[in-house]
């Protein structure tokens, strides 16, 4: 039963995301088309019910192969939540390809479609959480972390296990590279509106996300020098004993996101401006910076399957509210073992998700209709600084003593402040700084006057 549901549910799925493309691909491409007529809303609504099956579908193939003695009511939920995400997920998609390569769209359609791009993405991560609740009581916590490839084959590995030797793929790391991969896929997308091409931004990817990985990796071995409030390496001594190497394990003690978004800013903003010169570097970084916001919104959720840099311990019934698997997930401490019966940690891996994701939208969306006059080309990359700089400096003193960084546990606070002071002084040189061009054209231009 389970492959004949995941067969149908492909089968769905691959048919539906065609009609959707045949349709959509049609009204991009034909100039003289500018809204939706009936034959679309044919086309889309075949589409969207096809993937609703096959969510539904897949659902069920993931229910029988784990072989859940699942009851009705966490089946329907499971069913429903697959049927309701391949919806929305479709939806964002469908919306995103018209908004930014249909410019030419009718403004009483174009409001729609921006509606749903936007209204589909609280939408699709709701549906997927009642996907999940559907079968949270049935998996087993905490969940898989990542994978081992070694000598005695692949096996999965959870939180709180570690194998020697072979190769270890992190979900950690898996997650981070996605949140890099949204964040240049939604950047590039801006870039092909204004210059008319994709992958402008390639060689940007290539050298920021690893400058970003070495700069966060410096970051962590200067704060924690002489060790570190999580019992992570003490480097001085690391090095005192030849064991220079240690400087170089990511995996042993981490990466500081702070250093990272530093690094590989001004390493992207560097390679961007020698290689394509033709770009206007600001408007760039008004537009590349703050998707980081999203790339960090998703990499929190690395935290999530590690079952690390999480708050104090709490009641479960203060957040009863949540999903079950997060709930389920946080019962676990950072060594896979249980807590106390009734008992859990902060999630602030959430909490920050959240905050960064409503970060964007704020800084990249609301900023600009708000602030059109006097603000600054270039201005929002100090204000992803403010921002981000205010959100750590508040969620820091929030985690569990044990993930506080720094010999007296407050490295990542005055960090935080810096970032928070760079990005005022950013803005400030940037208002200067175009005080004195203005001030330097009104005098050439004077001059100009006098010599006629």
């Amino acid at each position: 039963m389970d492959i004949a549901f995941l067969v149908v549910g492909l089968l769905t799925l691959l048919g539906g995301a065609a009609l959707l493309w045949i349709d959509l691909r049609r009204l991009v491409k034909n100039e003289r088309v500018s809204r939706f007529v009936h034959k679309d809303a044919l086309f889309l609504g075949f589409g969207f019910l096809c993937l609703a099956l096959s969510g539904g579908f897949l659902a069920g193939a993931i229910i029988t192969w784990n072989e859940y003695a699942i009851s009705s009511g966490d089946a329907t939920m499971a069913i429903l939540g697959g049927i309701l995400t391949t919806i929305f997920f479709s939806s964002l998609w469908c919306a995103f390809y018209v908004r930014f390569y249909k410019p030419k769209m009718d403004n009483s359609h174009l409001k729609w479609v921006k509606l749903v791009l936007y209204g589909s993405i609280p939408c699709a991560l709701l549906s997927f959480l009642l996907f999940t609740e559907g079968l949270a009581p049935y998996l087993t916590y905490p969940l898989y972390s990542g994978i081992h490839i070694g000598g005695d084959g692949i096996s999965l590995l959870r939180a709180g296990e570690y194998v020697s030797g072979g190769l270890h793929i992190a979900w950690y790391g898996v997650i981070m590279i996605g949140g890099a991969l949204v964040s240049y896929f939604v950047s590039d997308h801006y870039f092909y509106q204004k210059y008319g091409k994709h992958g402008m931004l390639d060689g940007t990817l290539l050298v920021a996300f690893p400058a970003g990985v070495i700069g966060a990796r410096i970051w962590y071995v200067v704060g924690n020098w002489n060790g570190d409030g999580a019992g992570g390496p003490n480097f001085s001594e690391a090095l005192a004993d030849g064991r220079w190497y240690e400087v170089f394990e990511i995996w042993n003690g981490g990466l500081t996101i702070i250093g990272g978004a530093v690094a590989g800013i001004i390493a992207g903003v560097l390679f961007l401006h020698f290689t394509k010169k033709y770009v206007d570097i600001r408007w760039a970084v008004d537009v590349v910076v703050p998707t980081i916001l999203i790339a960090q919104a998703i990499g929190r959720w690395g935290n999530f399957f590690n079952c690390e840099v999480y708050g104090a311990e709490t009641s479960i019934s203060s957040w009863s509210f949540l999903p079950s698997i997060i709930i389920n997930q946080m019962h676990i401490a950072n060594n896979g073992e249980p807590m106390a019966e009734g008992m859990m940690h902060v999630p602030l891996f959430l909490i920050e998700s959240v905050i960064n994701l409503a970060g964007y939208f704020i800084i990249a969306k609301l900023v600009p209709f708000v602030w059109r006059k006097y603000r600054p080309s270039g201005s929002l990359l100090g204000l992803y600084m403010v921002w981000y700089g205010i959100v750590r400096m508040i969620m820091e003193p929030l985690r569990d003593p044990s993930f506080n960084m720094g010999a007296d546990g407050n490295w990542s606070f005055w960090n935080s402040l810096v970032y928070i002071i760079i990005g005022v002084v950013f803005i400030g040189g940037l208002y200067l700084y175009d005080f004195l061009m203005a001030k330097r054209k009104e005098k050439a231009a004077q001059e100009d006057e006098g010599n006629e």
